[in-house]
């Protein structure tokens, strides 16, 4: 017997974590419908998953990619009751903003929440989400992660700087943000490289217009299509950094007197860390040497399956 289940999603990782699911659930005969907003709105257009305004009917079970503030997500959970709830998490980090309306605590706990890998358990217990309520699954986005990144016609000249709207979502708590990591890294920028600075999806047109010019620019087309190109990718703490690393690019994590490390394979030593500009300016020297590789392998902590395991704590709860 088919089950009604609703989905919802604003930000572009929640969406992308929870699209593989709604399609699963979709193929095996359930009846699914999503509310999407922000970016994730388009993304579900983008995959031809049906979309409303407003619940179209009373579901069995809500399903939900995480998103930081009050969003519409957050909205229907509270309107839902005693409807069973799962919410995936598509990276490490953050707990408190995902499940409080106002940031500052856990303000409302789903039936269950999947998260990434036992790293990711550990500190959203240590943030005060119940063990009862965590299940570890994975990223169902991690499934097929690198299938359309290409090295074919990659540009070494090229370094791609993956934004992330830290100002926004965080303020300073983090001992940085997104301005202080990009002007750091137009300074340190080898002469004979150009750098591409891909917006998230959440961040306005024009946001670094005052950094564009000469070999600074604002990237355009996919992600995928960046990615490809790239000869080095640079970031925070970013999953799309990883993305690139499993696709075999060189890829470094900047994170300039951070409080926290929120990219746990630095952690585990598989992707490189840089913490201040001195440290920032030698991988990038490194990489225009030739020298510069990833010291290892970020395939082995994101299993595939994740897709599976979401469904079957779905399952458990209908």
């Amino acid at each position: 017997m088919s089950s009604k289940i609703l989905w919802s999603a604003n930000d572009p990782g929640g969406a992308n974590a929870i699209f593989p699911v709604v399609e699963a659930l979709k193929a095996r005969g359930d009846e699914v419908a999503g509310v999407a907003t922000g970016p994730a709105l388009q993304f579900a257009r983008a995959r031809g998953l049906a979309v409303y305004d407003a619940p179209p009917f009373v579901p069995n079970l809500f399903l939900a990619g995480t998103s930081m503030g009050d969003s519409t997500d957050e909205k229907i959970f509270r309107t839902l009751g005693s409807t069973p709830s799962v919410y995936v998490m598509d990276a490490w980090g953050n707990y408190k903003g995902r499940f409080s309306k106002d940031g500052i605590d856990i303000s409302y706990m789903p039936t269950k929440v999947c998260v990434v890998d036992e790293y990711s358990k550990q500190d959203a217990i240590t943030e005060g989400v119940p063990e009862s309520h965590i299940e570890v699954t994975g990223n169902p986005h991690f499934d097929h992660f690198a299938d359309t990144i290409t090295r074919a016609y990659e540009d070494k000249q090229l370094v791609v700087f993956v934004s992330q709207p830290v100002s926004q979502d965080v303020g300073g708590a983090y001992g940085f943000d997104e301005y202080a990591v990009l002007k750091d890294v137009i300074e340190v920028l080898p002469d004979e490289c150009r750098l591409e600075i891909r917006l998230h999806p959440r961040e306005q047109v024009g946001k670094y217009d005052a950094y564009v010019g000469g070999r600074i620019s604002v990237g355009e087309g996919s992600l995928e299509e960046a990615l490809s190109r790239a000869g080095f990718v640079v970031g925070m703490f970013s999953p799309v950094l990883l993305q690139a690393a499993i696709a075999g690019k060189p890829i470094l994590s900047y994170q300039p007197h951070g409080v926290k490390d929120n990219l746990i394979t630095n952690e585990l030593g598989l992707t490189r860390k840089a913490s201040s500009h001195d440290e920032l300016e030698q991988a990038l020297r490194e990489y225009a040497a030739g020298t510069y590789k990833n010291p290892g392998d970020v395939s082995t902590v994101l299993p595939k399956g994740a897709t599976a395991r979401v469904v079957a704590v779905i399952d458990s709860l209908l």
